[in-house]
């Protein structure tokens, strides 16, 4: 048995691990405990095997995992912000156009940066929605809130975010 849990999470581990890293990422800006909470995060959903119940995607369990590590690790900081982004774009890929990074990195690198500096239900809303790109139901089951509000979360993340950019009412 352990050996067929220990495929099933490896398997879990290929399909899933640039969206678990890309979550954190964008969590906690720091790349260094990013690949320790995506490694933590396989290492719990491989012991927890057995409470996985099926009532979720297994990737939508895999961020909740992952979304308690990053709460964690931000209270162990006491909610400092520490942001590091060299080399940031090369080594992310996602669904955003690569080569769209690569011309405005600088913007990109802005952007994560105030990311980082709104509060962490707000990150936690924004990052699943518009980066990871999550339903809104998966966001729900992911923070175990109702969809209602993860649409008001999202909506004042998305406020403070073009506040903290000087834009007024377009959409982000």
């Amino acid at each position: 048995m352990n050996k067929d849990r220990e495929e099933l999470v490896m398997d879990w581990y290929e399909l899933h691990y640039d969206d678990i890293y890309r979550f954190i990422l964008f969590m906690l800006g720091d790349k260094q405990y990013c690949e320790d909470l995506v490694h933590d995060t396989f290492v719990r959903a491989f012991t927890a095997i057995d409470g996985f119940e099926n009532r979720s995607t297994v990737r939508t369990w895999l961020f909740s995992i992952a979304k308690y590590l990053v709460i964690d690790e931000i209270r162990k900081r006491k909610r400092k912000r520490f942001f590091s982004a060299v080399g940031f774009s090369e080594e992310i890929a996602s669904s955003f156009d690569v080569e769209q990074i690569i011309e405005n990195k600088e913007m990109i690198l802005l952007q994560m940066q105030n990311i980082q500096k709104l509060k962490p239900n707000y990150r936690l809303v924004l990052t699943l929605k518009k980066i990871e790109e999550c339903t809104t139901k998966e966001v729900a089951e992911i923070l175990d809130w109702s969809e209602v509000k993860v649409r008001k979360t999202l909506s004042r993340a998305l406020h403070s975010l073009r506040k903290m950019n000087g834009i007024g009412g377009e959409q982000s």
